[in-house]
């Protein structure tokens, strides 16, 4: 059974992006906030302290920490400890469409961060790609699903998206300077992608994206879970990449001598 049109996985393939409207129920959404602030409050004992990062300026005494949930910065490395959010990862309406936009039905969970960007202390999150950092795994194919668990508004700091950067293969940090003041022009607009909660946009580890700072007073948690096809290969000659639990299959068949 396909979920996206071909129109639709056309556009990923051209823009390196795709929003997909009211995927999850308000039902849904409401199950992932819960589990959210339970595990921001670390009060899931499945998952270690270290899936839990402040913002810097709690982390390093600044501010004093007085609501712990809006505290935090970053959830990460969830789903392999907390079957609520497995559930999430496994989806059945995200993973038809994150197989229509691989093209395979044998897909690997690469890993998930739950960005919490919290009013007012929410920080902005610059340019980057992520298979910048994931630079052990190939190819460098695989797709984000970024679920709004808020609704995500230009002022609380939504994510931004520039068309057709997939193609420009991997910019390390000192490469991606040089094109930096380019960004935002009619050769490579920024496309800002505000999103209802339960809509989620999808896009390509190469595609270039950033966020800016929570300027408002709501909330902004966004669940971004990252699909690779299990046929994927990790070089393990590659020490500066991020060390990952085991790769969870989401669906189909695993390969010997892969990721």
């Amino acid at each position: 059974m396909r979920f996206l049109t071909a129109e639709q996985v056309n556009q990923f393939k051209l823009n390196g992006f795709l929003i997909v409207e009211d995927v999850l129920s308000k039902d849904e959404i409401e199950v992932l906030a819960q589990r959210t602030d339970l595990i921001a409050e670390n009060k899931v004992n499945q998952v270690p302290d270290t899936s839990i990062q402040l913002e810097k300026i709690f982390n390093n005494g600044e501010q004093t920490v007085t609501d712990q949930i809006l505290s935090v910065r970053k959830l990460y490395n969830l789903a392999v400890y907390d079957q609520i959010m497995w559930e999430h990862v496994t989806h059945t309406k995200i993973v038809g469409i994150i197989t229509d936009l691989l093209v395979t039905d044998d897909v690997k969970m690469y890993g998930d961060q739950l960005f919490m960007k919290a009013p007012k202390t929410g920080t902005a999150q610059g340019w980057h790609q992520d298979s910048a950092s994931w630079r052990d795994i190939f190819p460098m194919d695989l797709v984000t699903a970024w679920t709004a668990i808020d609704h995500a508004t230009e002022e609380n700091g939504c994510l931004n998206f520039i068309p057709g950067t997939h193609r420009w293969g991997m910019m390390s940090s000192h490469r991606l300077k040089h094109f930096l003041s380019d960004l935002g022009s009619n050769q490579w607009p920024i496309v800002p992608i505000p999103l209802q909660a339960g809509s989620i946009s999808f896009h390509h580890s190469l595609t270039l994206h950033m966020s800016h700072a929570n300027q408002s007073s709501h909330r902004r948690r966004g669940y971004a879970v990252h699909y690779m096809r299990a046929t994927s290969w990790r070089d393990e000659s590659v020490t500066d990449a991020p060390k990952m639990p085991p790769f969870k299959q989401v669906c189909g068949r695993s390969f010997p001598n892969r990721v």
